[in-house]
């Protein structure tokens, strides 16, 4: 039986993060929390208040493990890995594949961030080993790094936790901010201003370091493929393609008939749902790509609730009030939107699932906006800026590709942090400027 080996990254484990943050947020509570109890008696609300906000984000959190689930079994399905296999003929040119690989990485993440990264991940190694058996050059590592940068564009997408958790109704912030349409955060003129910028600068960037290093062939032919194929047969409309097109066609009369274009969490994954269904043409490849996607969706399971605890202290301690005059006293309605972003990226450190960061400094920025009169909707997009801009340092979600790749972090952190560093730059302008 092999046994995989443990990819060392030099950052703590994110649950162990998860639980150090949890600690540290009792701590703060008791410091700057409001009351004049005793310690044992403010010691015994706090873990009170963990408890009151360990369920608010149930349905929240099992949101985020279907965005994941369905998008990474996308992935899977035989459709896409055909096309990942033709795709192998960007091996041929390593600058313009490159390019390419870039490109294709931003049109996935900014449509599904589960999809993009595995599916990403495959093509990577297919052309890797494309490569080294048609004897062509590449840079395995810069092609890593550039499938990896779907991460930085993931949550300013179709998938964003932020974005469609405000545009849902009911969701935990209603109160504050009531429901914030799509038109308002994804499809505003800044991000959408800000995904163009990426769309040109990262290829380009992608584009110049495969010229500095056109002899870097560093595929190495003993590399085990971790990623496992899902067997299934060649694809047939079958029932389950029947139960699919009806309900995503349930879902576009209904989405016509109530004129509702408001598109939330929910319906996200009621349309990746019925991908799925369309997609595979048995239910035994299904359950084949559900038993292997299911292993990625573990992290939001085990670490949601303790991000639930977190925002539950914040929230009925009055550390929340704190923190929120913290940001207001050196903030104005213009500087709010980047000191959100760069407090977002060095939070995302921590807490790597922006969900469960949405969940911990949602909160306390919505607030401050709210009493300095700053538009709710940006900071949500200053926050999804932030989360996803320091994937690029945080080697968290990089581990599906990693797996799949047989590369280190620290061979994909060489070039990740150049296109974070642009990405800071386009990131600070557009909450700047528009």
């Amino acid at each position: 039986m092999k046994t995989k080996k443990r990819i060392k990254t030099g950052i703590p484990d994110p649950l162990t993060l998860a639980l150090g943050l949890t600690l540290i947020t009792m701590i703060l509570a008791l410091i700057f929390g409001s009351g004049t109890a005793s310690v044992l008696q403010r010691t015994t609300d706090i873990l009170s208040f963990w408890a009151m906000g360990l369920w608010d984000l149930l349905a929240f959190s099992m949101q985020m493990v279907l965005i994941l689930l369905l998008g990474y079994m996308l992935a899977l399905s035989p459709v896409l890995d055909r096309l990942s296999s033709r795709l192998t003929v960007l091996s041929r040119n390593p600058v313009r594949g490159t390019v390419l690989l870039t490109v294709l990485a931003i049109l996935l993440g900014l449509l599904n961030w589960g999809l993009a990264l595995v599916f990403c991940a495959v093509l990577v190694k297919k052309i890797a080993d494309s490569a080294h058996k048609a004897g062509h050059t590449v840079n395995y590592p810069l092609l890593g790094a550039s499938a990896y940068v779907c991460m930085m564009v993931w949550h300013g997408g179709l998938s964003g936790s932020a974005p469609l958790s405000v545009a849902g109704p009911g969701h935990f912030l209603a109160e504050e901010t009531g429901i914030i349409p799509v038109s308002d955060t994804i499809f505003s003129p800044m991000n959408l201003t800000a995904a163009a910028l990426l769309l040109i600068c990262l290829p380009l960037a992608a584009g110049f370091f495969a010229r500095r290093t056109p002899k870097a062939n560093t595929v190495e032919t003993d590399k085990v493929l971790h990623y496992k194929s899902v067997p299934h047969s060649v694809w047939r409309p079958t029932l389950l393609t029947v139960l699919g097109i009806l309900l995503l066609a349930g879902f576009i009369i209904h989405s016509i008939n109530e004129g509702n274009s408001g598109l939330g969490l929910n319906e996200v994954n009621l349309v990746l749902f019925a991908l799925v269904l369309i997609v595979f043409s048995d239910t035994g490849s299904l359950s084949s790509a559900a038993s292997e996607a299911i292993g990625s969706t573990a992290g939001i399971i085990i670490q949601f609730p303790l991000y639930a605890g977190i925002m539950g202290i914040m929230k009925y301690s009055g550390l929340l009030v704190v923190m929120t005059g913290w940001f207001v006293d050196i903030s104005t309605v213009r500087t709010l939107p980047l000191f959100s972003f760069l407090s977002a990226g060095l939070v995302n450190l921590f807490v790597p699932s922006g969900g469960g960061q949405w969940a911990v400094q949602g909160p306390v920025i919505i607030r401050a906006a709210g009493e300095i009169g700053a538009s709710h909707a940006k900071e949500v997009m200053a926050l999804a800026y932030g989360d996803q801009l320091t994937n690029m340092l945080q080697p968290f979600w990089a581990l599906p590709l990693l797996g799949i790749t047989g590369l280190k972090a620290h061979q994909i952190l060489r070039y990740s942090v150049r296109f974070m560093l642009i990405g800071l730059i386009i990131f600070s302008l557009v909450l700047l400027v528009l």
